[in-house]
């Protein structure tokens, strides 16, 4: 007998955070346990097979910042079945499940990192956004042109720097796109985690000439030793952080004072606006790299699109075929907007545009625009109305979402 449910009781989220563990080679029970303690049991869904637990999925109830705007979104994680019963339709099950309970909680857009995409793809989820990574050696990471800086850095302990970095982090994260309102379970779990157990989280903070935090660093450095003669550590930035090019160019300096670091490691926390490769003597240094971030499915396409500011007036006929998963997104629309307020009402009207639910969420997390869809045939429209999702659906930012969950 098979049944798709979350969790009852803490022996079933045991269950949960064993399968979990075991999926992703995580062995260390203390760092399952602490992943478990904020996991409610009715943000899981499951599938227990002749009553034993064999596939998860994890539901965080976020809040996002769509084009700048505050969008309820579910954060799936934990995404994984044993491998006796895959290729069976579990996760299939559990994914539409899962999904359906998201809509029925208000939760128009669910998002993930993606162990591999292939697998996600086959559920509506598209492309909203990569990463960064840098991999440089300080030394050679000096600006081309030098600039005043009025303010300076200072190490504060963790937990006396907690109140100023979050309050700095709202003011960076309140017009952006795809950054995720953190709790305070988020920062422990994500931002201010320990590389390793017993490893110190280090915190840097930008003040300006009038003592404003106007920035911030959370990192790591350890010893890597090596036969090369040099500087042999490495220092590991979680969370970057700056209001202005000031603040921006500040802590750079402050990375670059560290003497006996030969290596900076970068990865997540920095988005494609970064203005490194712009500011670098030489940028090439800085050994850029992009991959896949966050993946983004729409769970309730009119629910989802009033919910983030436009570019500006205009409406668009448009069409989303092929979801299976959420069979009620299947249909023809018309949004109308002023830029601000936007509504979505079915029609009969012949779409402009069509599409389906992998395209509709890279167009709406503004990873790519419909020209570009079209171009790789992800999308079919007419010339003219492809100019006007262009417009309408332009972000102020890049999407980028420095958290891992």
């Amino acid at each position: 007998m098979i049944e798709i449910r979350f969790c009852k009781d803490k022996a079933e989220l045991d269950a949960y955070g064993r399968v979990v563990a075991y999926v992703f080679a995580n062995n260390d029970p203390s760092d399952v346990e602490s992943e478990i303690a904020s996991m409610l049991p009715e943000w899981t869904t499951c599938a227990f097979v002749d009553g034993r637990l064999v596939s998860t999925m994890g539901t965080l109830p976020f809040t996002v910042r769509l084009n700048g705007a505050p969008v309820a979104m579910g954060g799936v994680t934990a995404v994984g079945t044993l491998p006796e019963r895959r290729r069976q339709g579990l996760l299939r099950r559990v994914m539409t499940e899962g999904l359906g309970t998201m809509r029925e909680r208000g939760q128009s857009c669910a998002i993930l990192w993606a162990s591999m995409g292939a697998i996600y793809q086959r559920f509506g989820y598209g492309l909203a956004s990569t990463q960064v990574s840098y991999r440089f050696d300080p030394r050679f990471a000096q600006l081309a042109f030098d600039a005043p800086v009025s303010g300076s850095v200072t190490m504060e302990p963790k937990d006396e720097a907690m109140p100023t970095i979050k309050q700095v982090y709202v003011q960076a994260a309140t017009p952006r796109n795809l950054y995720i309102h953190r709790s305070s379970v988020l920062w422990e779990l994500s931002t201010m985690r320990p590389r390793t157990k017993g490893d110190t989280t280090h915190v840097a903070i930008y003040r300006d000439a009038s003592g404003e935090a106007r920035g911030y660093l959370v990192y790591h450095t350890r010893e890597e030793h090596h036969a090369e003669p040099g500087p042999n550590q490495v220092m590991t930035v979680r969370d970057f952080v700056s209001l202005d090019i000031d603040a921006w160019r500040g802590l750079w300096d402050f990375i670059r004072r560290h003497d006996l670091v030969g290596r900076v490691e970068m990865q997540g926390c920095i988005g494609e606006d970064d203005p490194a490769p712009d500011l670098l003597l030489e940028p090439r240094v800085l050994n850029r790299g992009t991959a896949d971030a966050i993946w983004l499915r729409v769970v309730d396409v009119e629910k989802a699109l009033p919910q983030r500011p436009y570019g500006g007036r205009g409406e668009l006929f448009f069409a989303i075929d092929g979801d299976d998963v959420c069979p009620w997104n299947n249909g023809s629309f018309l949004l109308e907007t002023d830029g601000t307020t936007t509504s979505v009402t079915r029609t009969g009207h012949a779409p402009d545009i069509t599409l389906n639910p992998n395209a509709l969420a890279s167009l709406i997390a503004g990873s790519r625009t419909a020209t570009h869809l079209a171009r790789a045939g992800c999308l079919e429209g007419v010339e003219s109305a492809l100019r006007t999702a262009d417009r309408l659906f332009h972000t102020e930012y890049p999407p980028h979402t420095p958290d891992s969950f």
